[in-house]
């Protein structure tokens, strides 16, 4: 079990690195940030990223999807370039179109998002960036389609890479600010559409099949909503931020949401790996309790990695960032556990996928943006950045329960609900006993909260999580490849695998 698990991992990391690498490099980016950037202008930055995420949604028509559900009915190169080039079309018929429209009104649009009409120019900018991004999108989907995560990785890796070394130069040497920020992404994706498209602009060779485009267009265009949806949910709360406080308000939340992506990253990488696994392991008899297993796995990690964001938040704030930015450590908590709740929504989707309707999983996103649309209303008026968190966290909430229900309806799968509830149990104990611990020392900090933090994979072992045979295993090849472990292993073998069977007993 514990190698299927490591076997999707692997996958994971690289389609990950290769798709968010940029939100970890973003990361690394908070102290030139922080250090360049007031928190209104982090904030104008934020709003912007929010505008151009909505605007992907609707200029890409939902053909990320529809792409992959077209490209795999084809066996001949002809049917396929067939394929890519109707989603060309797409581009050109509707996608080009539709960003006219805020090119032609900038300025409003500026007043709206960013409240000054001033910086129309980044509206501009940001459009331009989701017209590359479009435009990227089937190169890198044909990378997938040929199974090239490698080439696809490197890829991506280097456009992110650009985009850093950008940001840092106008940032940091041409003093640009936000702009400098948002300019950086837009010219990173400009070199890149210029490196990549030629492949997918001779596709065109395949001509003009109307069907072909009709059919694409309206199998991705039920996506559109799903996007929209989401949007809401996650991103609407800085716009209510700005409306009711101010562009630094947005600042400081956003970069507290900037820690809590670190947990998107995983996310996001699982929803590109996960769907692959399931319908390879589909047809074997155990499948269902396959699922659960990975479940309670990816559930395991999500915890792990939340703690080490929740406890050390403060921490890293204080090294990463200056002053004016420490209340946002206020916020990673809530923020980061709410993506652990979106991350556990994707892996309960199985009903959903298995049964093709797209439905289902319309429905749980659009209860859980109308509940953070209604707590946004209700909560940020009074209590600010932390209102905004915990509107966030329930609408999350809301999201994965309804996902839950409805996928379990079309597709049972014994999940150990018990055993899930107990980790997130220990996770909880585990983050508030090193709440209580306050020291001016940020080592003497880290080095109080790191036994901490290890006792929560003691109380996984104990509670059982793992398979005798995989722990063994997972022994083993830390013994083979680590031979100055061997002591250790041999010390630790017993007491593990005794703390297993106990608990099972």
């Amino acid at each position: 079990m514990l190698n299927k698990f490591r076997g999707l991992l692997g996958h994971t990391l690289i389609y990950g690195l290769g798709n968010y690498g940029i939100k970890v490099l973003g990361f690394l980016l908070i102290p030139l940030y922080t250090r360049y950037l007031a928190p209104a202008d982090y904030g104008v930055m934020a709003l912007v990223s929010m505008y151009t995420q909505v605007m992907f949604v609707l200029m890409n028509l939902g053909q990320s999807t529809s792409l992959f559900r077209f490209y795999y009915e084809h066996d001949t190169q002809e049917g396929r370039d067939r394929v890519v080039a109707a989603s060309l079309w797409i581009v050109l018929l509707f996608a080009l179109p539709m960003a006219a429209i805020p090119f032609l009104f900038n300025q409003p649009l500026a007043h709206l998002i960013l409240g000054d009409s001033a910086l129309w120019f980044l509206m501009c900018i940001g459009t331009a960036t989701v017209l590359c991004k479009v435009l990227l999108r089937m190169p890198f989907a044909i990378m997938r389609a040929h199974d090239e995560s490698k080439r696809y990785a490197s890829w991506s890796l280097a456009r992110n890479f650009l985009g850093l070394v950008l940001a840092i130069v106008l940032v940091a040497g041409f003093h640009l600010g936000a702009t400098g920020v948002v300019l950086s992404q837009f010219l990173a994706e400009l070199v890149f559409c210029f490196l990549l498209t030629q492949m997918t602009f001779q596709s065109l060779r395949a001509g003009f099949h109307w069907q072909d485009v009709k059919d694409q267009l309206f199998f991705g265009l039920p996506f559109v909503p799903i996007g929209v949806a989401s949007f809401v949910l996650d991103l609407t709360d800085r716009w209510f931020l700005k409306h009711y406080y101010s562009t630094a308000e947005v600042g400081i939340y956003s970069l507290g949401y900037r820690f809590g992506e670190i947990l998107t990253f995983v996310v996001t990488a699982f929803q590109l790996s996960w769907p692959q696994f399931l319908f390879r392991n589909r047809k074997e008899p155990n499948a269902p309790q396959l699922y659960a297993d990975m479940t309670t796995y990816y559930l395991a990690l999500m915890l792990l990695i939340w703690l080490g964001l929740a406890v050390f938040a403060p921490e890293l704030l204080r090294i990463m960032a200056t002053p004016k930015f420490y209340p946002a450590a206020a916020l990673v908590p809530v923020v980061s556990f709410a993506l652990v709740l979106d991350g556990m929504g994707w892996m309960f989707n199985i009903g959903a996928l298995f049964s093709k309707k797209t439905l289902l999983r319309t429905a749980s996103v659009t209860l859980g943006a109308v509940v953070n649309l209604g707590l946004n209303f209700w909560l940020i008026p009074k209590y600010g950045m932390m209102g905004a968190a915990w509107a966030t966290f329930f609408g999350f909430l809301a999201q994965m329960s309804t996902t839950l229900i409805l996928s379990l309806g079309v597709y049972p799968v014994p999940y150990n609900y018990g055993r899930m509830a107990a980790m997130v149990g220990a996770a909880l104990a585990v983050y508030f006993a090193s709440a209580m611990i306050e020291t001016h020392s940020v080592v003497t900090s880290i080095l109080i909260k790191i036994p901490l933090i290890l006792l929560f994979p003691v109380a996984l072992l104990s509670a059982g999580l793992f398979d005798p045979k995989d722990l063994a295993a997972a022994l083993a090849s830390v013994e083979r490849r680590v031979p100055k472990s061997a002591v250790a292993v041999k010390f630790l073998r017993p007491l593990v695998l005794r703390g297993h069977d106990a608990s099972r007993s």
